[in-house]
């Protein structure tokens, strides 16, 4: 009957789809999810259940950049921040075979990670939250084991150790790497985590590509969009957006302030079209890998 009434609906262009519900009694319902050409492990609870039923090739377009930049940079290294339960990695590996370098600090999260990246060629875990220094503050933690969202809160909150990305780095004897692709997804952190990412930017120039949430953002009062521009001071000189579905957006030159200032007001969870962005930027040493990529992702839309 349910198969009945689906392809009744679809003649008129409407489906009905059950969306996972994020509920903490769902959390030890372990699933078997297929992300790529891997078969993954997530708690109930975790909202990529739905994103890669309905859309198996969801995330794909990170898939495609590593490749791309392997083209050029075949010792590349990816460095996958706020790697979850390892969906980002089946992700890449299921496109090219590379080194990865997963970092993810929930407890609950990382447990999936490891096991779920236990059979994989060349993947290094490691466990911590990054921030833009070092330091440690109270945070209470929302969405913990699915989509772990810090919020500074001084009066109740859990005391957490931040470290910088370019600390872990030099901690872990992996800056001898080629690490020319920085992947963050890291629920309103990413922006600030570029900012404890200084060195390795400016030293190694890595394609970065980040989730841009001000819905995210502004829960934990930070601005993001300034953080941004400043990229633009080191040799990043054109701003690459998806939109929430991971379809080519538009490339928009970084000091187009005034376009990025609209772009960033538009995008809003629940009040636009679009709920966020992932944003790519090359760096200008790297500008013919850049126009490669965009066409390729022209190519696969109509």
């Amino acid at each position: 009957m349910r198969k009945l009434i689906r392809s009744v609906l679809q003649i008129f262009g409407y489906d009905i789809i059950k969306v996972n519900v994020h509920s903490d009694k769902k959390k030890n319902r372990i699933k078997k999810v297929m992300v790529g050409n891997y078969l993954l492990e997530m708690p109930g609870n975790n909202p990529q259940i739905s994103t890669y039923k309905y859309d198996p090739s969801a995330n794909s377009q990170l898939g495609r950049l590593s490749a791309c930049i392997a083209g050029k940079y075949p010792s590349l290294s990816v460095l996958d921040v706020g790697a979850n339960v390892g969906d980002t990695i089946a992700i890449i590996k299921s496109a090219i075979e590379l080194p990865v370098i997963g970092i993810e600090g929930d407890d609950f999260a990382f447990d999936f990670l490891k096991k779920n990246t236990m059979s994989l060629k060349n993947v290094t875990l490691i466990k911590t939250f990054l921030g833009e220094k070092i330091e440690s503050k109270r945070i209470s933690m929302e969405k913990t084991g699915w989509n772990t969202t810090l919020i500074p809160n001084e009066e109740q909150g859990e005391m957490i150790h931040l470290k910088t990305l370019d600390e872990v780095l030099g901690e872990e004897h992996l800056l001898n790497r080629t690490l020319k692709l920085l992947k963050i997804d890291c629920e309103g952190f990413d922006t600030i985590i570029i900012r404890g990412s200084a060195k390795l930017i400016r030293e190694k120039k890595p394609v970065i590509y980040f989730e841009y949430n001000r819905t995210n953002m502004e829960a934990i009062q930070e601005e993001g969009l300034s953080t941004l521009l400043t990229l633009g001071e080191v040799g990043y000189k054109n701003v690459i957006l998806f939109d929430n579905k991971g379809r080519y957006l538009m490339k928009v030159p970084i000091d187009q302030v005034g376009i990025l200032e609209d772009l960033h007001r538009y995008a809003k969870d629940g009040g636009s079209c679009i709920a966020y962005y992932d944003i790519c930027l090359f760096h200008e040493d790297d500008s013919e890998l850049a126009a490669q990529f965009i066409a390729s992702e022209n190519l696969l839309q109509p």
